[in-house]
């Protein structure tokens, strides 16, 4: 809790599956660090890049396990999807994901259609060849392609890795021959993004606490070093790169791998990354 109590952090972010919740189950201790936070007068924010239920749906979901909150706290990969779709002005999109998502963009003006300019592309429990079949023939004429998020899996229930989102985008991707053309969750930092506006912080004013370490540890670099992402993404390979070169040449030392953390910005705590990295983990 130590960077926590620091006097320059305003507000914690929660990332929620793995993090605070697992499937239907409250993680042991989760409510108190949430109370203790709030103790210290932090603000607090839950985040999740699941994009099957909507604000509301996540946070009852919070309310019903007793973990105190208001809908103003919680941020979903739904309504970030739907409200990145708002600002940048597109009319109609195909949603190729739950029916979540596309009451998200119903209730920002977006019309859903099968005739859209922009195809988004959600988790999806019920995902099956025909719905892939369906979303390919509006794919192929759409002007753009945007996934919720990618990631390959998520914490279930009792931590059981599941599919996540990306199987979803990795399958439309197969079948169109090329890459989505931008992805709203984490690590993108438009969730970030979105909370300091409306909340008026400053990303450095904000601890992250998480489960997925590698997109976590992309959003820290994000922040830390005013970048965008896939620049993050970058800096983190270059650094891995030139660590396994040391590692290679029987050069390496403990206080290379803390310049690793010092020159993406990165607290000394994630030195485990790198060392799990070097490893082949």
């Amino acid at each position: 809790m130590k960077y926590i109590e620091d006097k320059n952090i305003r507000a914690v972010w929660f990332d929620l599956d793995g993090t605070i919740y697992y499937g239907s189950k409250l993680i042991p201790g989760a409510d108190e660090v949430v109370r203790r936070c709030r103790e210290l007068g932090k603000q607090v924010y839950f985040m999740t890049n699941n994009s099957t239920k909507t604000r509301k749906q996540i946070w009852e979901k919070l309310t019903g396990m007793g973990l105190a909150c208001s809908y103003e706290e919680v941020y979903t990969g739904s309504y970030a999807a739907a409200l990145y779709a708002h600002q940048m002005g597109y009319k109609t999109v195909y949603i190729m994901g739950s029916d979540a998502l596309a009451e998200e963009f119903a209730g920002l003006g977006v019309t859903v259609s099968d005739h859209a300019e922009v195809v988004i592309v959600g988790y999806d429990m019920d995902f099956n060849y025909q719905k892939l079949t369906d979303a390919l023939q509006v794919a192929l004429r759409a002007d753009k392609i945007i996934a919720c998020n990618l990631e390959h899996h998520y914490p279930g229930e009792n931590a059981k890795r599941m599919p996540g989102c990306g199987a979803m985008v990795g399958a439309l991707e197969g079948s169109l021959g090329r890459k989505v053309d931008y992805s709203v969750g984490k690590p993108n930092p438009l969730l970030m993004d979105i909370i300091c506006q409306d909340k008026g912080l400053k990303p450095e004013e904000i601890i992250v606490v998480g489960d997925t370490y590698a997109s976590d540890i992309i959003e820290q670099i994000s922040n830390s070093c005013s970048c965008s992402h896939m620049e993050a993404q970058e800096y983190l390979d270059s650094e891995i790169r030139y660590l396994r070169e040391l590692q290679e040449a029987d050069d390496l030392r403990e206080d290379d791998i803390e310049m690793a953390c010092s020159n993406l910005g990165l607290d000394l705590d994630n030195q485990e990354y790198f060392i799990n990295r070097l490893a082949g983990a």
